[in-house]
């Protein structure tokens, strides 16, 4: 008899467990049909594109969970692979061969905010973010001609602190172990406040070879959002200075949302002397067939010139193609 109590106090304190934890198997699927033309060469490419490419989102699969501990603590994590749709292989872009090379950490969240640890996005890239949330689906159509940054950070310690009226602070440190190809750790902190239709933030990185800053605004009319954003960098020592914006827009009817998007940017010695002047626009559709599926079709025109005013580098891109979410 006791032991049979014993077994259902076991089962019952494990349903308990189970009821209070949870884990999520979740992914993208992202392919389309295009045509990718070097306006310099003036070769042009037929292919099907993975998502990341020629398309709304890099394909995924992951898995996600969570579990409460009580006291207003809970426990999560997410393990993320990125793989190219089209031949089936793993996206290894970011130096990361195989495995969860999308985001792959563990976190600890409660009142005081969300502390994460392991691969994941910098607190920087939530600026960028914000800057094209409304240009052309912050997709491979999106033109960019600001500076280059830290995406995601390996060996990383992030913070993200609750809502104070509106404003979240976060920052993130990604370690320079031994052995790492890291030159030094890359830090960056921002600030970004959301009101009702209106966000706006700016940021900070301290990144490998130089300094970046970047303030980003957006806001939704209802009949349309607008988004966009400013950026510059500060290399270190004698290497090149840079800065750019852009500009996007995202008009939704019915099923459809039709967006736009520019973006300019330059490069620059210590001196001031102009190296390199960069532009592009872009333009897509997208038609939800469901809640989960989306069919979409996209432009991008990109152009870099010297000081001299010749074009050294452009790509013209064409696709059309479908992203199925689960």
């Amino acid at each position: 008899m006791k032991k049979s109590l014993i077994a259902l106090a076991v089962l019952a304190a494990s349903g308990a467990a189970m009821a209070q934890s949870s884990v999520t198997l979740y992914g993208r699927v992202d392919a389309s049909i295009g045509s990718e033309k070097n306006t310099v060469t003036g070769v042009s490419t037929t292919k099907m594109f993975n998502g990341s490419d020629g398309g709304l989102t890099g394909s995924r699969w992951g898995l996600k969970g969570t579990e409460d501990l009580g006291g207003g603590l809970s426990a999560s994590f997410v393990l993320e692979n990125r793989f190219n749709v089209d031949d089936g292989t793993n996206d290894d872009a970011g130096g990361v061969v195989g495995g969860f090379n999308g985001d792959a950490y563990v976190a600890l969240n409660g009142g005081f905010g969300s502390a994460q640890f392991g691969r994941t996005y910098t607190a920087y890239d939530g600026i960028k973010a914000l800057s094209v949330a409304s240009s052309v689906f912050d997709s491979a159509f999106t033109p960019t001609a600001q500076p280059s940054y830290t995406v995601r950070g390996a060996n990383q310690i992030k913070y993200v602190s609750p809502s104070f009226g509106g404003l979240t602070v976060a920052g993130s440190v990604a370690l320079k172990e031994d052995g790492s190809i890291l030159a030094k750790n890359v830090s960056s902190v921002t600030a970004i406040y959301k009101a009702g239709a209106l966000a706006a933030g700016v940021g900070f990185e301290s990144g490998l070879t130089g300094d970046n800053t970047m303030v980003s605004g957006s806001y939704d009319f209802g009949v349309a959002s607008v988004s966009g954003g400013y950026a510059t960098f500060d290399a270190d020592g004698t290497g090149t200075d840079a800065s750019g914006f852009n500009l996007g827009v995202t008009v939704p009817f019915g099923a459809f949302k039709f967006s736009a998007g520019i973006a300019d940017g330059k490069t620059e010695t210590k001196a001031g002397s102009k190296v390199t002047d960069i532009r592009g626009y872009g333009l897509g559709v997208t038609y939800s067939l469901s809640k989960r599926t989306t069919a979409y079709a996209g432009f991008k025109d990109t152009k870099t010139k010297n000081a001299a005013g010749a074009k050294t580098a452009g790509t013209r891109l064409y696709a059309v193609g479908i992203r199925h979410d689960f």
